[in-house]
Formats: structure tokens, C-alpha cells, sequence
């Protein structure tokens, strides 16, 4: 990216397509006049087919994250850019520290976009990223909370109820028949006399909820009035629609995230990278309408989600892109 006209220097890092990429669109928005830089940008364009996927990642982010298209992809060329020659080393820094900014606002819109501030306000118990935080009821029931999860606790005379408001949780529940233990999420309600036992919460309307047993016995309800009953080394998924599926299950492999790892059995690929969502402090951007549709079955290790991608991209095809540490896009071959 970039030339050598009246000495200008561009950053030592310009030889990655992807970051030249994020250093155009800082440009492109900066200067939308200057012809001259706005011809270097097409000549760096047309020159390899690297630079056009790189480009056409950083319009996609732009997309996601609610920014204005960059200038170019407007202007069709009428608009210009530049980097002044007297500003030449000063420049370029200061385009690394807006691409600094860039990434600080994108996690920032994530914040705001994500129901961040009732959850603390409804949260009894709350795990960070890639924590998994463990947690000693007033019974001596243990709740183990995975990454970015949160629960509220209810305990009364004659209930224990707890309401698994977002994430995954593992239950060691001491018996009381008196006080039946309950576990409230926002399709189903699982409830046990002594057990241990897995609940995940669906993220959103596509994905299902899951229950999966080590060992004891739980009934499942559905808020649509569907139910079954598990024991250890089974599992059920519960749909938007109330739709339970119930499937075998190794004991072993309940709640494996324990150990960080992620297991993934015969799913989309879309929801496999959603359980690596809670171990990753940016954003991970998914490309490609046909990863929805791809299976992927394998074992990932949650301590490292870029290499975890990785490992997916290589075995089902696919690209991982990494921006300054923040960012991950995965893109469909």
C-alpha cells in the first residue's frame, strides 16, 4: 500500500493485505478529495486478487459494525485521498492509532448492541471472558458459570430456583425433596432432586437450548409444554418453538468446556463458532451464506479461539482473517 512520492513513508506493517486494507478505509474516509492517493488505491486493487478479498472483508466489517461505507465504494473513484508528504512518518501513526480507535469502537457498539447493562443489574453471579467462574450455593449446591454467563438466584422456604439468564452453567445440586432445585431459562425449566447437570441458553432464535445430564435425574419442560426426562449420559435440545430432541450422550463429555474444550457433533458450523464467542475479548465476523448449512464434528480448544477457527477453516474449508488482535473474520471458501 502506498508509494514513495516526495519521501513518504507508510507503516512497517503495510505488507499484510488485511491491515492495508483497514488503512485504506481510514484514508478513503479521511481525505475523500485527493485524486492522486485515490489512484494509488485502485492501482493497489487491481493488483492482486488478495487485496480485492482483503478490501471486500474490511467493507464487510464496516457493514456489521454500523460505520459509513468507506469513501470509495461510493464515489465509484470521483472522491480522493491523501497522505500529505509533509506528513509523512507522523501519518502513519496516526492511521495505526485510528485503527486502534476503529477497533475500540467496534467493541464498544458490541457493548451497547448486548443487553450488557440489565444483566447487571439481574445478576447474582457473572463470568468475564473466557472465565470460567465457579460458585457455592447457600445449600451447598455448586454452579460452575462458562464464559460470559450469569444466573440470578431465588431461594426460598419451599423452591431453589435459578434462572440462567445468559450462557452455559454446570450444576451440582445437594438433594431436597422438600426444595425441589429448578433451573429456569427462557424456553425451558429443568428441574431435579439430585444431580449434575448442564444447561446452555440459546443466543438467539435459531439456535436451540441444551440439557445435558453426568449423572442423576432431571425433567425438562418446555415453556410450550413439551417434556421429558433425562438421566445421566443424555442430553436435549430445546427449539424456539419448544421442540425437545433428546440424544445419548458420553457422561464425560457434559459440560467438557470445563476443561476448555469445545465438542461439536454433526452442528453448523455457525453454531460451532458461536460457542467460541464467550472465549474471544473481540469480535468474531462470520462471511459466507453457506456456513449455516456445513456440518463440522471435532474437538477445539476454547483457551485458544483463533487457533480453534483455524483448525475448522483447514477441515471444512474455509479463511480465518486476524486484525490487530480484536478482530476474526471467517470466511467461506
Amino acid at each position: 500500500m502506498g508509494s514513495d512520492r516526495e519521501g513518504e513513508q507508510f507503516p512497517a506493517f503495510r505488507d499484510d493485505p488485511e491491515e492495508q486494507a483497514v488503512l485504506w478505509a481510514i484514508s478513503l474516509r479521511e481525505y475523500p478529495e485527493d485524486a492522486t492517493l485515490q489512484q494509488h488505491f485502485r492501482a493497489w486493487l487491481d493488483a492482486d486478487a488478495g487485496h480485492r478479498r482483503a478490501w471486500a472483508e474490511m467493507r464487510y466489517v464496516y457493514e456489521r459494525v454500523g460505520d459509513v461505507e468507506p469513501a470509495y465504494a461510493a464515489r465509484s473513484g470521483r472522491g480522493q485521498v491523501r497522505w500529505p508528504a509533509a506528513r509523512g512518518a507522523a501519518r502513519g501513526a496516526r492511521a495505526w492509532r485510528s485503527v486502534t480507535i476503529m477497533a475500540g469502537c467496534a467493541l464498544c457498539l458490541g457493548l451497547l448492541l448486548a443487553p450488557a447493562a440489565s444483566l447487571r443489574w439481574q445478576a447474582d453471579h457473572r463470568s468475564g471472558v473466557a472465565e470460567v467462574q465457579q460458585v457455592m450455593l447457600a445449600d451447598g449446591s455448586m454452579v460452575q458459570l462458562a464464559p460470559q454467563s450469569a444466573i440470578a438466584v431465588d431461594y426460598s422456604a419451599g423452591r431453589r430456583d435459578i434462572r440462567l439468564l445468559k450462557g452455559e452453567a454446570f450444576f451440582s445440586v445437594t438433594p431436597n425433596p422438600q426444595r425441589p432445585f429448578r433451573v429456569l431459562g427462557a424456553r425451558t425449566r429443568v428441574t431435579v432432586l439430585g444431580t449434575a447437570f448442564d444447561v446452555r441458553e440459546a443466543d438467539d432464535d435459531a439456535q436451540a437450548s441444551f440439557i445435558g445430564v453426568e449423572h442423576g435425574r432431571v425433567r425438562v419442560a418446555s415453556t410450550h409444554g413439551g417434556r421429558t426426562l433425562l438421566t445421566g449420559g443424555q442430553s436435549a435440545a430445546v427449539t424456539l418453538s419448544g421442540k425437545i430432541s433428546q440424544q445419548a450422550m458420553p457422561a464425560a463429555q457434559v459440560a467438557a468446556w470445563r476443561a476448555r474444550q469445545i465438542i461439536i457433533q454433526d452442528e453448523p458450523v455457525t453454531d460451532a463458532i458461536e460457542r467460541l464467542r464467550p472465549w474471544f475479548g473481540g469480535m468474531i465476523v462470520t462471511r459466507g451464506k453457506g456456513l449455516a448449512q456445513q456440518r463440522l464434528t471435532g474437538i477445539f480448544n476454547a483457551s485458544d479461539p483463533v487457533e480453534a477457527l483455524r483448525g475448522m477453516a483447514r477441515a471444512y474449508g474455509g479463511r480465518v482473517t486476524v486484525i490487530g488482535g480484536w478482530l476474526i473474520i471467517y470466511s467461506q471458501d
